[in-house]
């Protein structure tokens, strides 16, 4: 996987949280509103302006 490619499916993961999120709210579902909020907050503000990420890369061919 591509940095752009990482990069893209954090993005599309942002966006279907918040959509649950929404969701949630809208049926009055505020412990789980809160909970799935405190499991992301890192992510949607993560300190210093950006999440790190650890690079695998991979299993070394014999």
């Amino acid at each position: 996987m591509t940095s752009e490619q990482a990069a893209q499916l954090i993005d599309n993961t942002l966006d279907l949280v918040h959509q649950r999120l929404l969701d949630l709210e809208s049926q009055s579902l505020d412990h789980e509103h809160k909970a799935l909020a405190a499991e992301f907050r890192e992510w949607r503000q993560p300190v210093g302006g950006h999440i790190d990420l650890m690079v695998f890369p991979g299993l070394a061919e014999s």
